[in-house]
């Protein structure tokens, strides 16, 4: 066991005793796969790391065992230590010590574990993680075209909190929601809801009654907006911003800071201090079917995003993720679709700041090939998917950027009636947060359309049935006899900078050659015909990037992109909505 400590890199933390601290854990990983006998030999990576980086046929899909050694100075004790993750494909196991503490099952969602008490203060306490992409039946997804990524594959932290703290562990988030009850020009009212740390069993089980929080909400400038004082016993705090400047997308996406600080004592030390990002705004859809942002229309101009990258696959640094947003600014979308899951928290800072209106996707994917079963009618399973839409909605609320929660994509209800529980998930999303949309996506007639807020039609004309000129006949039915629909449409097509034709013709969407005449010939054509079409809230062209697809019979890269997998090459469809969008 000593020369296993050993091995491990010593990750030194130095101490703010003034309030909470956030250490970066990223550095110096043992690593391993289940094949290892032991560590001599491992490698040593720093995170983001996934094990499926340059995945091909037949990747990888297994458990990885992550381990390294951290110092914890003496004089924590007697505070709050936790251990964050960001992203953990797709089942979690957490030892400290040689003692496992926790398990988490979802892969794209954050997850928070509290140490406290397992750790040995003023000692290097070792620290294992054992993650594993393997398949399985009671964790979404269970079905699609998306590689599934193996790896701590976005950053790891720990935070280091006083007794007195908002909790770091509400469901993977920080323990502070902002709502409003009144939001408009003239004024915008509302609370903000703490969530405190419990108190330790062995601690007085009364907050000390000086204790206070002190909520302050500054605009772009640092001017300030609200200032109050309050008992930390009370966990809501009601707000009021005269004139606000409201959030308006790309327009004008303007964002204020949300400060919170708890202090304590006759010298008002400071116990804790969370400061947020927070942009007011509504969203809404009006009877016309339009998508309104602070009451006013907005037609949406969106891009699909899948959250992978060649050489990288989903372990995308800071900088690949701006280049990312650059791209999706340069081409003139408004919104995103986020494909099967969460993306890095950085992706939604950044779409805060650029107005990026966000559509998030659960996991809750269609089956892409025959033998795929997507709805698995068990308590397990509908367990872990409503406990996956509680964290994502718990760690992304807080972001003017998302707009709508999508709870299915593309589901065949082949192995069950998928209705009933969509139905829970609607009403779960719409208690946890009454101020945004639900979305779905469909591939399908049937009442399952019938019971997001928002729908989104899966359309393949030109692509796997017919010329993409379908579309016409089909928008005509949708306004006879389903205009009270609120539908917005998806589409896309495969299209290869190496494959060219002299010839204007579909190619067979399970062969090898996707010409990239034809991939621009069919957005083209939607383009002309149903983008802006009346009765539309708007559409999601299918994907901004290529992605990862080993699974295929074909290519381990689906080319249905507008830029190529590596993010080198814009395709000739890419020029077309930036023509027309990029005004």
């Amino acid at each position: 066991m000593r020369r296993f400590i050993c091995i491990l890199a010593i990750f030194s933390l130095a101490v703010n005793a003034s309030a909470r601290s956030v250490y970066n854990l990223n550095a110096g990983w043992t690593f391993f796969t289940e094949e290892a006998t032991h560590t001599d030999g491992a490698a040593v990576v720093n995170l983001p790391h996934t094990w499926n980086a340059t995945a091909t046929k037949g990747y990888f899909r297994g458990e990885g065992n992550y381990l390294k050694s951290i110092d914890i100075p003496s004089d924590w004790n007697g505070k709050r230590v936790f251990l964050r993750a960001h992203g953990a494909a797709s089942v979690a196991d957490v030892f400290v010590g040689g003692r496992h503490i926790s398990t988490h099952l979802g892969g794209s969602s954050a997850f928070t574990v509290e140490l406290t008490d397992y750790l040995t203060f003023g000692q290097s306490n070792s620290l294992r993680i054992i993650v594993s992409n393997a398949p399985r039946l009671d964790i979404l997804p269970t079905a699609g075209e998306e590689n599934v990524y193996g790896g701590l594959f976005r950053d790891v932290e720990l935070i280091v909190c006083e007794p007195i703290s908002v909790s770091p562990s509400v469901n993977g988030g920080d323990g502070i929601f902002v709502s409003t009850t009144r939001l408009d020009s003239v004024l915008v009212e509302g609370t903000v809801r703490l969530t405190l740390l419990d108190t330790p069993k062995d601690a007085p089980k009364d907050t000390p009654k000086n204790a206070r929080v002190r909520l302050r909400i500054l605009d772009s400038g640092g001017h300030v907006a609200f200032d109050a004082t309050v008992a930390a016993n009370t966990t809501e705090i009601p707000f009021s911003i005269s004139s606000p400047h409201l959030w308006q997308g790309t327009a004008d996406p303007h964002l204020y800071n949300i400060e919170v600080t708890l202090s304590k004592g006759d010298d008002d030390a400071v116990t804790d201090y969370i400061s947020i990002q927070y942009g007011f705004r509504t969203v809404a859809i009006d009877p016309a079917n339009n998508l309104t942002l602070n009451g006013q229309p907005i037609k949406i101009h969106g891009v699909i995003v899948h959250r992978d990258r060649a050489m990288v696959g989903t372990a995308l640094t800071p900088f690949q993720i701006e280049e990312d947003i650059a791209l999706i600014q340069e081409l003139g979308a408004n919104a995103v679709r986020v494909f099967g899951g969460q993306h890095a928290p950085y992706f939604y800072e950044l779409c805060d700041r650029a107005g990026l209106l966000v559509w998030n996707d659960l996991p809750f994917l269609g089956a892409t090939y025959p033998i795929d079963i997507d709805f698995i009618d068990t308590e397990i399973f509908k367990a872990n998917g409503k406990q996956q839409l509680i964290e994502m909605i718990s760690q992304l609320r807080n972001h003017p950027c998302i707009v709508a929660w999508g709870l299915f994509s593309g589901v065949s209800g082949r192995w069950g009636d998928p209705v009933p529980w969509i139905r829970e998930l609607n009403d779960l999303a719409h208690q946890l947060d009454s101020q945004r949309l639900t979305a779905g996506s469909s591939n399908q007639d049937g009442e399952i359309n019938f019971i997001t807020d928002l729908i989104s039609f899966e359309l393949s004309f030109g692509w796997r049935s017919g010329m993409p000129d379908g579309v016409t006949l089909w928008l005509e039915q949708l306004r006879s006899g389903w205009s009270h629909l609120r539908a917005g449409i998806s589409y896309g097509a495969g299209g290869s900078i190496f494959h060219q034709s002299e010839r204007l013709e579909r190619p067979d969407p399970d062969g090898f050659s996707h010409p990239e005449n034809w991939q621009t010939f069919v957005h083209s054509e939607y383009l002309r015909l149903a983008v802006d079409a009346p009765g539309l809230w708007g559409v999601f062209v299918g994907n901004m990037f290529d992605f990862g697809a080993a699974r295929s019979p074909v290519s381990p890269i689906d080319d249905r992109g507008l830029v190529t997998f590596d993010r080198k090459y814009r395709k000739g469809a890419f020029y077309l909505y930036k023509e027309a969008w990029a005004k």
